[in-house]
Parts: structure tokens; C-alpha cells; sequence
């Protein structure tokens, strides 16, 4: 017998964080992978404690019919970087392909396998085969997004049933996974999909900034938003998404994107970490340290380096937001002010915060535009959720049978 389980899946590969929304359950880990040079040794460990948090354990047998991807042993996301092997993660800038990227490849296989093994633990069907059927939206950025490279990156999934082997401290679990639909999209435009489903708290901080009397930027903050707002199908939303390595600007109206606005700038945050880390290496002698790491350091007030760190990367970061901001001011030129929202958000608009907002706000004023700037809890995840609610669209149930149709007429 077997244990089959049905997933819906929103896939968000970052070059630095892989945002993955599994049936509800959101994963975010470092979109990193190692490669195990020996076999890891997991005996001594809890079973239920491990599985648990296995997104943070994950440890994967692959075996691979990709001549991109190696059959072995890989060590994925947070495991990764505590194993203490070398660590392999997303190049930024041109030589970044997400859709032959073996790292994005196998962490996607491997979150979905961990995902499916703890349902089956909670079950208690652990010594039966996992069986995975999966329907995915993912996303490329702009740049690189053409029809046929899409297809590609969706092949990829698709043309086979892959076999993995997820290690817990009790056995390895066999998953076979099968990919049944999947759609891949430029990277910024199902956000709107999110925005549907969106709580209040969302827009909070910019509605307190609403009714603070005190505000100088009275267009930017004119009007109390929330999802109802952007139920309004006409809406022009110019999206200033912002990656490690990439920037998106599209502008959607409705949910529909315009074919007129589809820009992507290589910048982001990865490139003002690359241009401070070799410095920062140096300065305290540290060999391995990643780029994750790096992002690490900055994001904890607490840690030793911390300040160092900032120091080292903040003139890096204000030449990024810089490039960002100039980009976004010729999108805003291009669509003759036309737009109502300009929505920043992406992993990367954490740390450009301090460089771009205020510069932002000020543009925004001079041109009678709304800046919804997401906070952190919000600006990682929105994609991901978005790409999850197209997942469950009644776009992507009609996409998969115009897709089953045509495969059954060429059959």
C-alpha cells in the first residue's frame, strides 16, 4: 500500500529565500543547498521532535534523470547551511537562470517530499511509500521570462515521476512525486491574486499614516485602503519588486498585466552584499561566510558583527535604491502618471527600506500616486501567497484542462 496525498503549491524561488506555500502551510528557508560528501548520521535524534520541524532538517537522497542535476545526497535550505559542507546558492545577475537551476530544482522537490512525509507522519503511514500528486504555480523574473523558456522550466517538473528518499532519524522515507499541472508566470503579477484575500492588517501602517494630521505626504497617503480597494478592476498598480539579485516593475491593472510594462532591472539586494563581502570576509578572516549568512548578521541587532556589517553595506545598498528608484520613475514617466499604487515589497525591501521609501514618497507626492511600502512580515511572503491563490484560481482549473485537451488531441 501507499500513502498518496494531493498538494496545491505557490512556489516563490528567491535567490536568497525560497518562499514555498504547500495546501496552507508556509515554508520559508535559504535557497541554498549542500552537497553530503558522507553519510549524515541522524540515529541519536528525537523522530517526532525532527519531523516536526523538518523544513529545518531537511536532508534528501535524490535520484536524478536531469544531466543538470547529480544523483547524491543534498543537504536543503537551513540544514544546508548548518552542515558544515560547502554551500551552493543563486548566483545574482546575469548569470542567474532560475529555470536551469539546480538549486531551485531541488529544493522545490525536496520541500514538497518534506511536506508530504510529515502529513504522512502525523497519520502515522510512515512505513508506507509517499505518493505525491502536485498541481504548482511558479515564477521567473521578467528579464528571463519568455513562452518558451516558461515551458522549459515546466518541463522540467513535469516530464517525469522523481524519486527521492527523505532522511529521518528512524529510516529514510521513499516519496515519488508527480507533477500534474504547473504554470509558471513572470515574477511580481499574481501579487494582485493576494491582495484579494488580504487582512487589514496589510495595509495598517500606511493607514495610520492616513490619519496622522501631521503627515506631509497628503497625496501618498490619502485614502484608507484595504482589499476592497483593489476589487476595483481598473486599478493601475506599478509593482516595485525586490529580490536578491532582480527588480520587477509591472504594472497590472485589475489582474490583468500590460504587455507595455513588463520591465526587470538587475538589482537588488545580493549585489550590495556581494560588493561588501569580500571586505567583510576580510576583515574578520571568515572564509565560508555566505550570503545568507551576511543577510543573517544584518537582520540581528544582537550579533557581534552586526554593526560592522551595516557599515560595509549601507553605501552599497543607497547605489542599489538609487538605480531602483530611477527605474521606477521611468515606468511611472512611460504610463504618463497613470497609475493609482505603487506596491514595494520582496525580500529585498527590507534592507532597502531606509534608502528608497522616503525618495519614493516624494516622487509619489509630486505625481498624486499612493506608496504601499509592506512591512517585513508581509513583503517575503505576498508573492508566494499570490502564486498560491492562482494555484487555486479558477485561471489555473481552466489552464490545466485546456492543457489536458490538448495533450488527449495530440495524444
Amino acid at each position: 500500500m501507499s500513502y498518496n496525498i494531493n498538494l496545491k503549491v505557490g512556489n516563490d524561488t528567491g535567490n536568497s529565500e525560497h518562499d514555498i506555500l504547500i495546501n496552507g502551510y508556509q515554508i520559508c528557508q535559504p535557497n541554498v543547498i549542500a552537497k553530503a560528501k558522507k553519510k549524515p548520521n541522524l540515529e541519536e535524534l528525537n523522530q517526532n521532535i525532527f519531523i516536526e520541524k523538518l523544513e529545518d532538517n531537511l536532508i534528501i537522497d535524490l535520484i536524478s534523470n536531469n544531466d543538470d542535476v547529480a544523483t547524491g545526497t543534498y543537504y536543503c535550505g537551513k540544514s544546508a547551511l548548518n552542515s558544515r559542507e560547502m554551500v551552493r546558492s543563486i548566483e545574482v545577475g546575469v548569470y542567474n537562470n532560475k529555470a536551469e537551476s539546480e538549486i531551485v530544482f531541488i529544493n522545490t522537490l525536496a520541500q514538497i517530499a518534506g511536506y508530504a512525509v510529515k502529513q504522512a507522519h502525523k497519520e502515522g503511514k510512515l512505513e508506507e511509500e509517499v505518493k505525491v500528486n502536485v498541481d504548482m504555480t511558479g515564477a521567473l523574473p521578467i528579464n528571463q521570462y519568455t513562452k518558451i523558456i516558461a515551458n522549459s522550466f515546466a518541463d522540467r517538473f513535469l516530464k517525469e515521476v522523481h524519486t527521492l528518499q527523505v532522511a529521518t532519524p528512524e529510516k529514510k522515507v521513499k516519496v515519488d512525486i508527480k507533477f500534474d499541472f504547473i504554470k509558471i508566470l513572470q515574477e511580481g503579477i499574481t501579487t494582485t491574486f493576494s491582495l484579494d484575500v488580504a487582512k487589514d492588517d496589510l495595509f495598517k501602517v500606511y493607514n495610520e499614516k492616513v490619519k496622522n494630521k501631521e503627515n506631509k505626504f497628503k497625496e501618498v497617503y490619502s485614502e484608507i485602503l484595504n482589499r476592497r480597494y483593489f476589487e476595483d478592476q481598473e486599478r493601475h498598480i506599478l509593482h516595485i519588486a525586490i529580490g536578491e539579485g532582480t527588480t520587477e516593475y509591472p504594472i497590472t491593472i485589475g489582474k490583468k498585466f500590460d504587455p507595455n510594462f513588463i520591465e526587470g532591472s538587475n538589482n537588488g539586494v545580493g549585489h550590495a552584499i556581494d560588493d561588501s563581502l569580500v571586505a567583510f570576509k576580510k576583515q574578520f578572516n571568515l572564509q565560508n561566510f555566505t550570503r545568507q549568512q551576511f543577510s543573517d548578521v544584518i537582520r540581528d541587532n544582537g550579533h557581534k558583527y552586526h554593526q560592522s556589517a551595516l557599515e560595509e553595506l549601507e553605501p552599497n545598498l543607497e547605489e542599489q535604491a538609487r538605480e531602483i528608484l530611477l527605474n521606477a520613475k521611468r515606468e511611472i514617466s512611460k504610463a504618463n502618471n497613470e497609475v493609482d499604487v505603487v506596491l514595494v515589497y520582496g525580500g529585498g525591501s527590507i534592507l532597502m527600506r531606509q534608502a528608497l521609501e522616503s525618495k519614493l514618497e516624494r516622487v509619489c507626492e509630486q505625481t498624486k500616486i499612493k506608496l504601499l511600502y509592506l512591512e517585513e512580515k508581509d513583503a517575503v511572503t505576498i508573492e508566494c501567497k499570490g502564486l498560491y491563490q492562482f494555484t487555486n484560481s479558477d485561471i489555473f482549473a481552466f489552464l490545466k484542462e485546456k492543457s489536458k485537451q490538448t495533450e488527449l488531441a495530440n495524444a
